[in-house]
């Protein structure tokens, strides 16, 4: 009984070993040549399960149609790993939903003088070992290579090994590819030890689930767009400003009690009493896209479905008589000058869904955050009375941070701080961090210059905040939700300014800011606020998700990336 068990087991090995071998060859070209997510050693251990898996399909099957079906199969991953090495070598980029959707923009022209340029570099690089891989087959099949029992043995216990090993990014291949779901499949899992998409079949399946998940996205956004509604506005807010910011740490604003003076004109501000400032609120997400839908949204976490199916905040600031502006040092339509990813064209990026969005918007992206300004005064008419949402949205601390400001803001350097547990260039990389922030004050204060003498309330809120190795040697965002990592990403500055004149008229709203600055608050119910501040009314509108009203629900849990609650975890 046993020895029929090992014989089935190792009868995919034996009875198909050159189609295994090509298989193993085919997948280990990709695994080599191609840096996916995880280590090369823990993707060629997987591949081994992969080879197996293809050469016993190809087992169950009917005789007469293995021969066949062991050609198509070589042929079809043959042709999907040529590609992918191709796009890899040539974009650094494997295949993925950004590269597939520039094919689908692609015309003929375009195509074959893409294909004309590459044939060459295929002829130079690894992808050439897929076209010398048929030569090896053949060579095989001349020699009658066979694989003896030992070794197959062998082979089935790595086998084995691999499959238990690999286990976790199986499930995570099966939740991504097979199950129905949308975008709360973020963290399907822990990302720490895993390969995901770890080779080019897999990672072509998961670009067209996703573009076809973007694109039922789209076809809800529209559909909402359309169908929202108001029932009135009193335009109490005759000038809204957002200021979105990025990547932006609380703990390193001296606004906030940081060592190091950071944000010395906010501060001014605040002891002068024309600043508001919140100590207790958290981004909902550590993810730009994800908070900017989550912000931008009528969603939130308690709600059935998906982001998608409520109305943007922008579409019914547009519908209740608002002049909507946008201008983002991120998101552009001009993709030459953009940081854009295939979330940010399905939803801030896409042409149709941002005209129901904005009415106006920059065309191109500035070296500095500065240059949005000249951009607004281009584009608006600043002595207009009309009434105005106004957002901008910041590259702000986006990492290269030396990058994100000019040379003068170079004010902090790696001596100016005692690090022993760091190395020089991690120092210097809190420094760069800090100047960015020094910067992005000087921004902030320029954009409430502009509008100081009008009657203007204006918001600053970053999209989520960064790791710069707080009280950790670790960097950047993490997707563990752990208490060392989770403040420094999810703890944001968040400020409300009034202008003189908004002051003298709206005394009421301004002794409601004041009176729920202690207020813990999530940036996924900033929605409702902004609503508030314009006097619209809609069904959508939550006055206990209002941040300054004296009914919002103080005891709402926090659920960052809609599952821990925040508070518990850190506080």
């Amino acid at each position: 009984m046993i020895q029929k068990i090992i014989n089935a087991l190792i009868a995919p090995i034996r009875k198909h070993c050159i189609f295994y071998i090509a298989m193993l060859a085919l997948f280990g070209i990709s695994a080599l040549f191609v840096q996916y997510y995880g280590s090369r050693k823990s993707i060629i251990l997987e591949i081994f399960f992969d080879a197996y898996a293809v050469s016993l399909i190809v087992a169950l099957m009917p005789k007469k149609w293995q021969k066949i079906a062991k050609h198509i199969l070589f042929a079809l991953f043959t042709l999907i790993g040529m590609i992918d090495m191709v796009c890899y070598k040539t974009t650094g980029i494997a295949i993925s939903p950004n590269i597939m959707t520039t094919w689908l923009q692609t015309n003929s022209n375009e195509a074959f003088e893409a294909f004309s340029s590459y044939i060459t570099y295929v002829l130079i690089s690894p992808a050439i070992l897929f076209l010398l891989l048929p030569l090896c087959i053949w060579w095989l099949k001349r020699i009658g290579f066979t694989i003896n029992r030992h070794i197959a043995l062998f082979i089935a216990g790595i086998t084995i090994i691999s499959t238990v090993y690999g286990i976790e990014n199986k499930i995570y291949i099966y939740k991504t590819h097979a199950l129905k779901t949308d975008d709360t499949m973020v963290m399907v899992c822990d990302y720490k030890e895993i390969s995901r998409e770890y080779l080019p079949h897999y990672r072509l399946l998961y670009s067209v689930k996703e573009i076809s998940r973007f694109s039922n996205m789209r076809e809800s956004l529209e559909k909402n767009m359309e169908t929202a509604q108001i029932d009135s506005c009193s335009f109490d807010s005759p000038i809204i400003v957002l200021l979105i910011g990025e990547s932006y740490n609380r703990h390193h604003s001296s606004l906030y009690g940081y060592d190091k003076e950071t944000t010395p004109r906010q501060q001014q501000m605040f002891n002068n009493g024309e600043l508001y400032r919140f100590n207790d609120v958290i981004s909902s997400y550590n993810l730009t896209f994800k908070s900017f839908q989550n912000m931008l949204s009528l969603y939130n976490y308690d709600k059935k479905h998906n982001w998608y199916d409520y109305p943007l905040v922008t579409t019914l600031f547009r519908k209740a008589g608002y002049e909507v502006s946008f201008f983002s040092n991120q998101f552009c339509l001009d993709k030459r000058s953009s940081l854009s990813e295939i979330i940010d064209d399905m939803f801030i990026n896409n042409e149709k869904l941002s005209k129901h969005m904005f009415d106006k918007r920059n065309a191109k992206t500035c070296q500095y955050d500065l240059g949005l300004i000249d951009e607004y005064k281009q584009l608006c008419d600043t002595a207009s009375s009309a009434p105005q949402l106004v957002i901008f949205s910041f590259i702000g601390m986006h990492a290269e941070f030396s990058k994100r400001y000019p040379p003068e803001f170079a004010k902090f350097d790696a001596e100016d701080y005692i690090r022993k547990d760091l190395n020089t260039k991690e120092i210097q990389t809190i420094a760069e961090y800090d100047n960015a922030i020094l910067y992005n004050d000087f921004v902030v204060d320029s954009i409430v210059h502009c509008f100081k003498e009008r009657e203007a309330i204006i918001i600053h809120v970053p999209d989520h905040g960064e790791l710069v190795y707080d009280n950790t040697t670790l960097f950047g965002r993490k997707l563990q939700l752990e208490k060392t990592v989770v403040p420094p990403q999810y703890d944001i500055p968040f400020t409300i300014y009034c202008s003189p004149s908004y002051k003298e008229k709206h005394n009421d709203i301004c002794r409601m800011i004041e009176a729920s600055t202690e207020r813990p608050f999530m940036t996924d119910d900033l929605a409702h606020l902004l609503l508030f501040l314009a006097g619209i009314k809609c069904e959508e509108y939550d006055e206990s998700r209002n941040l300054i009203d004296e009914n919002f629900n103080e005891e709402r849990k926090r659920l960052i990336c809609g599952e821990v609650d925040y508070d518990i975890l850190c506080n």
